[in-house]
């Protein structure tokens, strides 16, 4: 089996040791899609509630029968599992890359346990070879532009607009050396609607999956 299988078979051994009803959150990403297709149908019992993250990820929970509940910040998630892009050696995040961060991170803030499922690639030094997504406010865009180009010159923008009808860019050559310092600075800034660095709401566990198993790591 594939690495990114394996992690998402260690998120499932993972929940699967309770026998209480549960509360989970879907992330986007082809590790999650993975999660989902494989593991989530065989959860069915034991799910009280399932929360999503993108409308793909909710186009997908549909085809396998799930019925998505509209996001309440009010609700605690038992778990939260997604997906990376890049994860440090301090468990912080860069994710993203499919546009869904935003509401991936509203998930994270709510989740008693958060469980980052990525293959080996996924684990750097340093965060920062991926570029950073950033969602901006459509009606915003030029003076947060402006302000952002303190970290990098090299910014471009995604043609698609998010789920949330905002613009995505992407900040490429910008090494990310304090995760949680640079988070908050960027969400200070007028016009960003969320950062794509995961340093205040990061994982507790990260699996890890290799080419006959996986690994867990943990803050």
């Amino acid at each position: 089996m594939s690495e990114k299988y394996n992690a998402a078979l260690g998120a499932y051994e993972l929940i699967s040791k309770g026998e209480d009803q549960i509360i989970l959150g879907i992330g986007t990403g082809s590790t999650t899609d993975l999660f989902t297709e494989h593991f989530l149908p065989k959860l069915r019992k034991r799910i009280n509630s399932v929360f999503s993250s993108s409308n793909r990820t909710t186009n997908l929970l549909n085809n396998f029968g799930f019925q998505v509940s509209d996001y309440d910040p009010e609700v605690n998630l038992d778990f939260y599992v997604d997906g990376a892009d890049e994860v440090d050696e301090n468990l912080n995040l860069i994710k993203g890359g499919g546009g869904a961060h935003t509401n991936e991170k509203k998930l994270a803030k709510i989740a008693e346990s958060f469980i980052c499922i990525v293959d080996e690639s996924k684990i750097v030094q340093t965060l920062g070879k991926f570029p950073l997504p950033i969602e901006i406010d459509i009606n915003q865009n030029e003076k947060t532009l402006f302000e952002l180009k303190k970290y990098s010159k090299n910014i471009v923008r995604r043609e698609l607009l998010s789920d949330n009808n905002n613009y995505i860019y992407d900040l490429h050559d910008f090494k990310i050396i304090d995760p949680n310092k640079t988070e908050t600075e960027i969400l200070s800034i007028t016009g960003v609607i969320d950062v794509g660095i995961f340093a205040i709401n990061k994982p507790r566990i990260v699996i890890v999956g290799e080419n006959s198993s996986y690994r867990l790591i943990e803050s």
